[in-house]
């Protein structure tokens, strides 16, 4: 340890640097607030309360995850196993820590270990003699900082946009900071990418081929986009050495994929049983998958594409025998190193291609989240074995960009986000607190209506399953294997919570078509209303007819008995900002009033 220290201090020290600039935040926000923190910390990333209610559902005794969001149907498979969430819900277990500081705490640990990942991979990727090459060890940490400080570096409209004065940098924390995925699917990915380079080089030992295997296995129970990425890279290795007539790189590469998916067997037997649900196509869409046989492009993987074939080929004929023939002038000059960035690259492609075969791709819009990073450990390494050979001073130029931007982007990002309202914002939410300390004193499993009629409400719900053993009457997500009547019911409920008429809908409709989306949709392209033309083959048709039928249903539904709609599933308090309605407490007989606390109204509901 102490020798490992010794030849990567420099890599240590930035990777420790890295976790700080990402705990810091949170940990700040605590600090700051004092006494006034109540439990609520500051969420950094896009589904984190989710995730942590994911977590939480764990540790109130439901681990498969069937349903972790609502009462009904946890007794069912699910559709997304909790690998990745056990890895926070064991060390609070093991701990006896909250699972919100375990969040807190892997902030610090996960991305210094990417950092570390990536280092290595970019490391090892590095064509020199020498390792204990001062050069090889900065390339790599400049190649780390700009994966998980400088990520978003590449989304040049917005770099163009704030320097030309029109809008703020950073809208988000780094993306690294989200709990769950992609930081581990990165890790896994990157940890299975260096297994897979050792097997390359010729250390295909069992113990190598046990680790790709494990760590594909990791994310096969965990991650679509890591596992659809690495299969995809481990397939164009094997197209690469089957050209070549490697075929003792080719059996071990297979080696490792068997083997992973032997270890995934409990994986594909929750598979098997979630196919087996009269709700499986219906879920499975909800949940992001697509029928398509469109492919999509993805430019910055294109773009370093032709910066690989532009550099590798000057350096390749600049350097290889003039009199040989074109092919081997060309191929001959290969190394390993050159043929694996070519995996990455073309891999990174494929995951937006492959359903021109399959027919069926899961939201390929987060497959990003890992073709770029590999983008940018294919430019370090293109610039260390290429640029750097050819001009030395264009490289050091190269490197000291990377670290400043990385660097600068990272810090800024953190800051500028803290600063931007979040802090106020979660500050204001610790008033929720003693809300769900009333809450956690209540039978666990209880259910919560919450009578949504603006942003604060809205994010209460979302927040119910999160900070209490309770869980939530109705939500627009819906990642389980459910009928869709369910969610249709909780908008129904909603709307007349909210005091919408009968005569009144087909308007209401027409002016909160964004609402009706995320409460109605079928799959994600409704949802999230992308571009239709992506996808040509491919529409949300089931969605637009739920759209024309919702009014007549609204009307059917509004001259039903409340209470007794309301019974249809398990319900035990409603909650609702400010009183709730008289008209609303009239139609139903037995609502008392069992806590109020900062304009929050917590009523018992008597079946």
């Amino acid at each position: 340890m102490t020798d490992f220290f010794k030849k990567h201090y420099l890599a240590v020290f930035f990777a420790v640097f890295v976790g700080l600039i990402y705990i810091i935040p949170g940990i700040f926000f605590l600090w700051s607030l004092g006494d006034h923190y109540k439990g609520i910390p500051m969420m950094q990333t896009a589904n984190e309360i989710s995730y942590l209610a994911r977590i939480r559902e764990i540790l109130d005794g439901h681990p498969m995850l069937g349903s972790p969001f609502m009462f009904e149907y946890k007794d069912e498979w699910p559709i997304a196993p909790p690998i990745g969430e056990m890895f926070y819900a064991v060390p609070s277990m093991v701990l006896n820590v909250s699972p919100i500081n375990v969040i807190i705490a892997s902030r610090f640990f996960f991305p210094f270990i990417l950092f570390l990942l990536v280092y290595f991979l970019i490391y090892h990727l590095s064509d020199s003699g020498d390792n204990q090459l001062f050069s090889k060890k900065i390339n790599a940490v400049a190649g780390a900082l700009l994966v998980t400080l400088g990520y978003d570096l590449v989304d040049y409209r917005s770099i163009l946009s704030f320097l030309s004065g029109e809008q703020n940098l950073a809208g988000n924390f780094l993306i690294w900071a989200r709990p769950v995925n992609p930081i581990l699917g990165a890790m896994f990915l990157m940890s299975f990418l260096i297994f897979i380079w050792f097997i390359i080089r010729g250390k295909s030992d069992k113990k190598t081929i046990v680790g790709a295997a494990t760590f594909l296995a990791l994310m096969i129970g965990s991650y679509f986009f890591s596992w659809g990425m690495a299969v995809s890279v481990v397939a164009m290795l094997v197209l690469i050495y089957l050209l070549k007539k490697d075929y003792r790189i080719i059996k071990n590469l297979i080696a490792v994929v068997w083997f992973g998916l032997l270890l995934a067997s409990p994986y594909w037997y929750i598979s098997w049983q979630v196919s087996q649900s009269p709700w499986y196509e219906d879920s499975l869409l909800r949940s992001g998958l697509f029928y398509t046989h469109y492919p999509l492009l993805n430019k910055l993987t294109l773009a370093i594409l032709a910066l690989y074939i532009v550099v590798v080929l000057f350096s390749v004929l600049k350097h290889s025998d003039k009199a040989a023939a074109m092919k081997d002038r060309i191929f001959g000059s290969f190394k390993d190193w050159h043929w694996f960035c070519l995996a990455l690259i073309l891999g990174s492609l494929w995951t937006y291609s492959q359903q021109i075969i399959t027919g069926r791709t899961v939201w390929p819009y987060h497959f990003v989240q890992y073709s770029i990073p590999l983008a940018m450990i294919v430019f370090m390494v293109l610039l260390y074995n290429i640029v750097r050979k050819e001009s030395a001073w264009l490289w050091r130029a190269g490197v000291f960009a990377v670290i400043l931007a990385s660097l600068s982007f990272g810090i800024y990002t953190q800051a500028s986000v803290y600063n931007s309202g979040s802090y106020g914002y979660y500050r204001n939410l610790q008033s929720y607190a003693p809300l769900f300390d009333e809450l956690n004193k209540k039978e666990k499993d209880c259910v919560v209506l919450v009578r949504e009629d603006g942003p604060e409400s809205k994010m209460l719900n979302v927040m119910i399953p999160a900070f209490t053993h309770c869980n939530r009457y109705s939500s627009t997500e819906a990642p389980s294997l459910m009928p869709n009547e369910r969610s249709s019911h909780g908008y129904l409920v909603a709307l007349r919570f909210n005091g919408v008429e009968a005569d009144a809908i087909d308007e209401y409709l027409q002016a909160n078509k964004r609402e009706a989306r995320g409460h109605l949709y079928s799959n994600w392209l409704g949802v999230y209303g992308h571009p239709a033309n992506d996808f040509p083959d491919f529409s949300d048709r089931v969605l637009e007819q739920r759209l024309k039928e919702f009014p007549e249903n609204y009307r059917q539904f509004m001259a039903r008995d409340f209470k007794a709609e309301l019974n249809k599933y398990r319900l035990d308090y409603i909650l609702s900002v400010g009183s709730l309605p008289k008209n609303i407490v009239g139609q139903l007989d037995g609502v008392q009033l069992i806590f109020d606390s900062n304009n929050l109204f917590l009523y018992t509901f008597s079946k």
